[in-house]
């Protein structure tokens, strides 16, 4: 909008003036108010994604929550149906016997509805776990249970001690796999903690300082350039030295106004952030798009809007300071 405005009144003072626009003849904007109206840009992209990302992704984190606490009880509850079944329960009681046991936890949620799917619609035991429309697992969409599952299945045809081992032993390479995933998480604990910090913190910090210094610099350039045509060419009387000539050191046609500068800045901490994101999802939790689309929808949010903040406070600031100086320099 500033450079659409400028088209339009390209000789209104007000619009020129330092804290809105800020032009110099055809050059900037170098202005407070072009500066923050960019930032609306990398914020317009940052929650563009996130909140599809948010839509797209909420009604399933709940059920991932789940189906990731039933995992990590699946392996206990594995070995108690195994020693059911061991003990010479059939398979079909042998579930209701487990649900009770495990009654107020996700693992007795799923066995719950399978011993109501077999005793209560009469299915039989893949029915009750595989159907389409009310099998146990649609629930808990994972991979690990319906391998389980299909093993139970399986063996069940080979008769109960064959079930009851093949359960067991998947209930021990369930409780090993638990180990490494916990060792290997740890192992990778302070990278995961470096990539977070640069997501949530560093990153956005040190850009909305560079934009506030790089506005700062631009700024005193820009006025000081002004300044120094101002002098006609001629010398000071302290120290003899051709004024003109220094603001060919600075011209402000070379000059990058900071609405530019913010734009390249803040596109950068959207681009960052976004890979980053995605590089930590991998390192955490292998291929996982539901959980990768979750936290980028979390870290595109809190990484702008922080940016944004130290943007505008760093920026407020500076320019603050350089208005002062700039205005004690064309006094003296």
């Amino acid at each position: 909008s500033p450079l659409w405005i400028h088209s339009l009144f390209p000789n209104n003072a007000f619009l020129n003036g330092d804290w809105i626009f800020g032009y110099k003849g055809d050059n900037g904007p170098f202005g407070f108010a072009a500066l923050v109206l960019s930032l609306a840009i990398p914020l317009s992209i940052a929650l563009g994604l996130g909140i599809y990302y948010r839509l797209k992704s909420r009604k399933l984190v709940k059920i991932r929550e789940d189906t990731r606490e039933l995992e990590r009880e699946f392996a206990g509850s594995l070995f108690q149906l195994g020693n059911r079944i061991e003990d010479g329960l059939p398979v079909e009681l042998a579930f209701s016997k487990v649900a009770e046991n495990l009654q107020g936890t996700m693992s007795g949620k799923f066995f719950s509805t399978v011993s109501n799917n077999l005793r209560s619609l009469g299915m039989g035991l893949k029915e009750a776990i595989f159907n389409l429309k009310r099998g146990a697992v649609l629930g808990f969409p994972s991979r690990v249970i319906s391998s389980s599952m299909e093993v139970l299945i399986e063996s069940s045809r080979r008769g109960p001690g064959v079930v009851s081992h093949a359960l067991m032993a998947i209930s021990n390479y369930m409780t090993a796999i638990h180990k490494v995933n916990e060792r290997l998480k740890d192992l990778l604990a302070d990278v995961l903690s470096s990539m977070k910090s640069q997501i949530n913190f560093l990153t956005p910090l040190i850009a909305g300082i560079v934009v506030g210094i790089g506005s700062l610099i631009t700024n005193i350039i820009s006025n000081l350039g002004n300044l120094l045509v101002g002098t006609g060419g001629g010398e000071t009387a302290n120290t003899g030295v051709n004024l003109s000539i220094l603001s060919e050191v600075f011209p402000i046609d070379k000059l990058i106004p900071p609405f530019y500068f913010q734009l390249i800045v803040g596109l950068y901490v959207v681009q960052i952030t976004y890979v980053l994101t995605i590089l930590a999802n991998g390192v955490e939790n292998g291929v996982d798009k539901l959980n990768e689309e979750n936290l980028l929808s979390k870290n595109l949010y809190k990484s702008m809007l922080f940016y944004i903040l130290v943007t505008l406070i760093t920026t407020i600031i500076l320019t603050i300071m350089a208005r002062g100086v700039m205005n004690v320099s064309s006094g003296g």
